[in-house]
């Protein structure tokens, strides 16, 4: 590329000057002299542009951010990718007007939606065909798309920030005398899993979880624990305030042995001769006797003011082996327990405290949390990969008379999708059998799949009961089967059931078999809150009705006609979401009727 001229993307003229990756990162070059490598005529409208420009005297980094900051990013973005004169210049343009005349005579004014030069407006086309849609769909190519499609690219390259690639190299492990600095845990456990197990604790005094996981290895399940969960930071996700891991040694069992907190000043016993290549398990505290004869004084219940005790036992209970790992996730404390135990005490069910009305519309406001955190996840470039009603926290809160507001947890399978990609292949585990999507099983993960795995958790939501639960079969192996293979399928309710069509035909949408005629999440957002909208609505009609009626028997409104009183009616129906129809047209309720 040396040597070669390259043509400006504002100027359509050549300009001799190579640009490097360093030349990009140089915060210290201004915007004129990034422009002054190109050969344009000093007299040009874009030179005349460039020096009226309030960025003239700026460096190329504050013309970034100012160029994000008032207009699509897109050709600033583009522009940098091919050539960094051209990316000032770009800059230049997206903030300032490409009227030179205009500039000559009076200051700029931004512009919002400048017309891109054609080499930038081909560059934008490209990268266009490269991203996906915010919802994983693939781009529309019909000639009448490109403002969708600018929509979209505005959306991909919203944030500053996306989520890179995480790799095993990026874990820095401590050592495990010293992995529980500044964290205290209690032996009442939260939840427990195949390899890890939650307890309540303290970090630094404020309350937390304590999540503990015994690994063989850095898998991809770890790996995501331990450097995914810190970065993800939303309302509705469970936040992790740190992560911590550390290789098992002959040392640290001594010292959970020793039931000290410090490393052991001498080795005492036969330990001395223990072969170090061996394997070791962890063996119980009361195995070290005393010699006198009168065993532990407390029976063998230990306290819990050191929380050492309480990681031996949980490495004790999963048999932990030298030269393994242990996990320390540490994060927010949610009271409330989970969505799960939610759907089993009935919360979303009429109960003699709890009518209809007020259950489905927990339902919904449970559900649009849910989907609030994992639309944050798609955005950032993260699919969750295993969203199901376990993996939903309930913390305490007041907002409502739920008293919880719903976080999604658990991002051990969580998958960072790359820029220019809507679906990765992984040949591991991809989530729940009963609420992975169809693609899921074949090792295709997408934000199309959490968005079928939504579905199923408002299915569970609606009715109360696990997914096919109802579906006889001789084993748990069998009826995955099953499912992998799509002989058995989740049967929504009867449409007409009170107070659930909208959710049932959300749901069926977030169910439909291709991903591509699935929903995007912020989509469903708005639907389902246009949904509890109108069941509050309805709440309110008679409410409003009734008011209405009262203001009729005022003497001022006894000579009102019909269609007046109609058209009092629709009005104050209008203002809490209730439509009616044209009052001239169509006679006013039977309620407002003159007898």
């Amino acid at each position: 590329m040396a040597g070669q001229a390259n043509a400006c993307a504002l100027c359509s003229v050549d300009c001799p000057a190579p640009i490097s990756s360093k030349q990009q990162a140089a915060a210290s070059a201004t915007a004129a002299e990034q422009h002054s490598t190109c050969a344009a005529p000093p007299d040009s409208p874009a030179r005349v542009q460039l020096a009226h420009s309030p960025l003239a005297d700026a460096p190329l980094g504050a013309a970034v951010l100012l160029a994000a900051a008032t207009s699509p990013p897109l050709p600033l973005l583009t522009a940098a990718t091919t050539h960094n004169h051209a990316a000032s210049c770009a800059a230049t343009a997206a903030i300032v007007t490409p009227a030179a005349d205009a500039i000559a005579d009076a200051p700029p004014a931004p512009i919002t939606a400048p017309d891109l030069p054609p080499a930038t407006a081909a560059a934008a086309a490209a990268l266009d065909a490269m991203l996906p849609a915010a919802d994983g769909t693939p781009q529309p190519t019909a000639a009448g798309s490109a403002g969708t499609s600018s929509a979209r690219r505005r959306h991909q390259l919203l944030l500053a920030s996306r989520q890179r690639d995480l790799e095993a190299e990026q874990v820095v492990e401590c050592d495990p005398a010293f992995i529980l600095d500044g964290l205290s845990m209690s032996s009442q456990q939260l939840g427990r899993g195949s390899f890890g197990t939650v307890v309540s604790g303290a970090y630094h005094g404020l309350p937390c979880a304590g999540k503990v996981v015994v690994a063989d290895s850095l898998d991809s399940s770890a790996v995501s624990e331990l450097l995914l969960a810190p970065s993800m930071n939303h309302a509705h996700l469970v936040q992790t305030y740190t992560t911590r891991c550390a290789v098992l040694t002959h040392d640290f069992f001594d010292l959970l042995e020793g039931g000290s907190s410090l490393p052991p000043v001498a080795i005492v016993g036969d330990r001395h001769a223990r072969d170090p290549r061996l394997p070791r398990l962890l063996q119980p505290i009361t195995s070290v006797q005393s010699g006198d004869g009168f065993g532990d004084p407390g029976g063998g219940i230990v306290g819990v003011r050191n929380p050492y005790v309480v990681l031996h036992g949980l490495l004790y209970e999963y048999k932990a082996n030298v030269g393994q790992r242990v996990l320390v996730i540490v994060q927010e404390l949610c009271t409330k327990s989970t969505l799960h135990n939610a759907i089993r005490r009935n919360t979303f069910k009429c109960t003699p405290q709890w009518n209809l009305r007020l259950a489905r519309r927990a339902l919904l406001r449970t559900a649009v949390e849910m989907a609030r955190g994992l639309l944050h996840l798609h955005e950032m470039g993260v699919v969750h990969g295993d969203v199901k009603p376990q993996n939903v926290l309930l913390a305490s809160s007041r907002d409502d008379r739920r008293g919880f507001k719903a976080k999604v947890a658990d991002f051990g399978l969580a998958h960072v999708l790359p820029l220019a990609a809507s679906s990765v292949m992984n040949a591991g585990s991809n989530g729940s059998p009963a609420y992975m999507a169809p693609e899921a099983f074949q090792g295709s993960v997408s934000r199309a799949s959490d968005v079928w795995s939504f579905g199923v958790c408002l299915h569970e939501m609606l009715t109360g009961a696990r997914p096919f639960s109802d579906v006889p079969a001789a084993n748990a192996e069998v009826l995955v089967a099953a499912i992998r293979a799509g002989r058995v399928r989740l049967v929504w309710p009867d449409e007409r059931l009170e107070m659930a069509e909208g959710i049932i035909a959300i749901g069926k949408r977030c169910m439909s078999a291709e991903p591509e005629d699935r929903p995007g999440f912020r989509e469903i957002i708005e639907e389902l809150v246009n949904t509890e909208r109108i069941i509050r609505a309805e709440a309110l009609a008679p409410v409003v009705m009734a008011r209405v009626a009262a203001q009729m028997e005022h003497a001022a409104l006894a000579a009102m006609t019909p269609q007046e009183r109609g058209q009092r009616v629709a009005e104050a129906l209008a203002r809490v979401g209730i439509p009616l129809p044209d009052p001239v047209t169509a006679p006013p309720p039977p309620l407002l009727r003159r007898a």
